[in-house]
């Protein structure tokens, strides 16, 4: 019997139990289309930002990154392709050899006063140049598909 057939007899009770069990199946197929639309937005956010995250040219095997590729130059002054190159993954760590090991205090301060001093003397007249060098070097790199 349809909803209208049971107003006109008169049987209002089950007037409204049909009228509970349709909106309980609307909103279960309305639920549905929200849960999957959710999703695909939250699949959506995750992927970009583990694609900002992640950088496709570095690996990181536990305490130490793998850097694929990287623009230098050679003794000659030629620009080279350097591959696979392994270093620490973890700030005030090396690798020796095999193992990553923990830098010296004392090696690091000394480290740290040589910069301070380089500053003051002959970095800032050198900066114009790094900058112009970092952008050109960031031009090739685009041209090879590493940014």
């Amino acid at each position: 019997m349809s909803f209208v057939n049971s107003i006109i007899n008169n049987k209002l009770s089950e007037a409204k139990e049909l009228i509970l069990a349709r909106l309980e199946e609307i909103i279960a197929k309305r639920l549905q289309e929200a849960k999957r639309y959710v999703a695909e937005d939250m699949s959506e956010e995750f992927l970009d930002e583990a694609k900002k995250r992640r950088n496709p040219n570095v690996i990181k095997m536990g305490r130490i990154q793998k850097i694929r590729r990287r623009i230098r130059r050679n003794k000659q002054g030629r620009i080279v392709l350097q591959r696979n190159v392994q270093r620490s993954a973890l700030k005030g760590y090396k690798i020796s050899g095999k193992t990553v090991k923990r830098i010296p205090a004392n090696v690091r301060l000394h480290k740290a006063r040589m910069l301070k001093r380089s500053w003051k003397t002959t970095r800032k007249a050198k900066l114009r140049r790094t900058l112009f060098k970092r952008r050109m070097s960031m031009m090739r790199r685009k041209s090879i598909g590493l940014r």
